[in-house]
């Protein structure tokens, strides 16, 4: 089966070619400038023949303004990521449909194992060398094929351990062959495709790459850097967070090399988009941002007035006090979606054999789950701002039924006692259960420091919750690498995070023992992506989820059979309580009363790669 894929332009509409050739550009005052003292080409130069046309959100902006944010560390800024969203194929302002990226069209073949791309002609990498297949050949061939520099082949470029062949015919073709069909590659490519994944500016890396540069004279750069080995160096050259001479496909360069508490990205010169009326992208010019210590510092800048756009961090606890503030400020909240569900995972694989049959019993997870009182946890925490939810994706999933929020959600503390007695955990005089063994049960829930600016607050009420059924949990927070090293070796039992609610099955690590980061059964997961090398062989009951995604993942363009596949995973996770959902939290941005073109109600989470899906070279300010 072959299908053809040939969308021209953009995101929101289609721009005829004629259109495009009779469209008179132009571009930001600063460049101009560079052009008047021949420091730079013409813009017209600098465009692909087609560049992609974005429709702003709510107009035509205007050029100029420093967007601050705020980060606490270097990779926070994510300018390869969620502030540089440039894939191959991207996702659109909905979240939920792929469309031309720097690929302007595509074919798949060969029922699923083969996927041609054709890239816009006349792309510019951000120094104006011209952007080609040979960037996805150096990444496959000198990055991902390179053992130093990438010790595992990615996962999602695998199927069953049969690593993709990437292939270039020509300057404008890349190829993506697979050993079997793999009918969500698009959307992977949407999610994942960007630079550093599957492709790398060539003409610059070699410099650093042992098999190109010239030896004597990578050692002077390593003496000079401060590393040892020469893989080190390359990974430095190639962040995009850390190193101002990259090249880069994004709106914004680095320009100010870390660390520093003030960093500076400005406007890439020849930037492959533009507004519908031929105003090169992006509007505007640089964005600074801060370096804070922790997430408390994150939110009291923004209460002041020194951010102008961001929901990193922003604690929705703080609601109340923003809005307080915002006149003071000069700002509005605005209160957006959040897919992801807070939960707490159970280790379905623990290391303490006498606590595993308790915790691969679903009686004991559901009196977890029903021991919550949900609605006064969210009055108390979030002021009534979320909804009760089991954590088993979301409505903005296409997989989603409401009736896995409707199972053991409600607060039942009577049901809870009940299955806690079936199983044998016994009260004392004291109120307090203990092990079928006699040994009192006392347990840790480690708390993951999150991005999102989630309160402790919230989960030392759980806990509370959970003492009043007799059960001692005491609360920990460690730093978030040892925490997620924890989890992933399994050695934490009760892990509160979020869970993805939307696109999972591209990224199907939440609900699939897949990987050692699916922390509902990490060992699972060693197990599943080591070929058995390592973790523990997963039960029949959790195999049973591993085989329904792998028929999944091959499913091309048989969508109801991909939805009922889907729904077999999450209707048994839905039963099986694997995680103990608590609420989706309504996320709250924080944008500055100057800043325009923000949609007014924006969806948060990862695979979409906010903001990066919304456009943010169309942002701009009004003064």
């Amino acid at each position: 089966m072959a299908r053809r894929l040939a969308v021209r332009g953009l995101i929101f509409g289609l721009f005829s070619c004629c259109a495009l050739c009779a469209m008179a550009f132009q571009e930001a005052p600063m460049l101009a400038e560079r052009v008047e003292q021949g420091l730079l080409a013409p813009v017209q130069e600098r465009l692909p023949e087609e560049p992609l046309v974005v429709e702003p959100i709510e107009s035509i902006g205007r050029y100029g303004g420093i967007w601050r944010r705020v980060v606490v560390g270097p990779f926070d800024m994510m300018l390869g990521a969620r502030m540089g969203y440039e894939p191959v194929v991207r996702w659109d302002r909905t979240g939920k449909h792929v469309v031309p990226g720097l690929a302007q069209s595509w074919e798949i073949e060969d029922e699923g194992r083969t996927y041609v791309l054709h890239l816009r002609r006349g792309l510019r990498w951000s120094d104006g060398v011209e952007f080609t297949s040979e960037a996805f050949r150096f990444a496959y061939e000198e990055f991902l094929l390179n053992k130093e520099l990438v010790p595992v082949f990615p996962g999602w470029l695998t199927i069953d351990g049969t690593p993709a062949v990437i292939q270039t015919p020509d300057k404008h073709t890349v190829v993506f062959h697979f050993e079997k069909p793999y009918g969500i590659f698009l959307e992977l490519l949407a999610f994942r495709g960007g630079q550093g994944a599957v492709y790398l500016p060539s003409h610059y890396l070699k410099q650093f790459h042992i098999n190109h540069a010239d030896k004597s004279a990578i050692q002077e750069l390593l003496k000079e850097a401060g590393f040892e080995l020469w893989y080190q160096l390359f990974a430095r050259r190639a962040s995009l967070n850390e190193n101002p001479d990259l090249p880069t496909m994004g709106p914004f360069q680095l320009k100010t090399k870390p660390p520093a508490q003030r960093v500076i990205a400005e406007r890439n010169p020849f930037y492959w988009k533009v507004d519908p009326v031929g105003n090169q992208l992006p509007y505007i010019d640089q964005v600074a941002f801060a370096q804070v210590q922790n997430i408390e510092s994150a939110n009291f800048k923004a209460l002041t007035g020194d951010v102008d756009y961001q929901a990193r961090y922003m604690n929705p606890a703080n609601y109340s006090l923003f809005m307080q503030n915002r006149a003071k400020g000069g700002y509005r909240v605005q209160a957006d979606v959040n897919p992801c569900s807070l939960v707490i995972y159970v280790n379905q694989c623990s290391k303490d054999l006498q606590l595993r049959p308790l915790l691969q019993d679903r009686r004991f997870r559901i009196a977890l789950s029903v021991a919550i009182n949900r609605k006064e946890l969210i009055d108390l925490v979030y002021s009534g701002m979320a909804e009760p939810a089991r954590g088993v994706a979301s409505p903005f999933d296409p997989y989603y039924l409401p009736e896995y929020d409707s199972k053991y959600l409600e607060y039942d503390p009577e049901l809870a006692n009940r299955l806690l007695d079936e199983l044998g955990l016994k009260r004392t005089s004291a109120g307090m259960r203990r092990m079928p063994d006699g040994k009192p049960f006392r347990q840790i829930l480690n708390i993951y420091p999150s991005e999102m600016g989630t309160s402790f607050d919230l989960w030392e009420l759980v806990a509370d919750y959970w003492r009043e059924v007799g059960l001692d949990f005491v609360t920990k927070t460690d730093a978030k690498t040892l925490s997620v090293l924890q989890v992933q070796n399994g050695n934490s039992d009760f892990w509160a995070y979020s869970i993805a609610g939307l696109h999972w099955v591209i990224d199907p690590l939440w609900y699939i023992p897949w990987y050692k980061s699916s922390y509902f059964a990490p060992l699972f997961g060693q197990y599943q992506d080591s070929s058995g090398k390592a973790g523990e062989k997963p039960l029949p009951e959790y195999q049973r989820l591993i085989d329904w995604y792998l028929e999944l993942r091959s499913v091309v363009g048989d969508d109801a059979l991909k939805l009922e596949l889907g729904r077999k995973i999450l209707g048994q996770w839905a039963e099986e309580c694997y995680t103990i959902g608590i609420c989706r939290d309504q996320l709250i941005t924080i944008v500055s009363n100057r800043f325009r073109n923000v949609p007014k109600e924006i969806i948060h989470d990862y695979r979409v790669l906010t903001p990066g899906y919304i456009g943010i070279e169309q942002f701009y300010m009004e003064q």
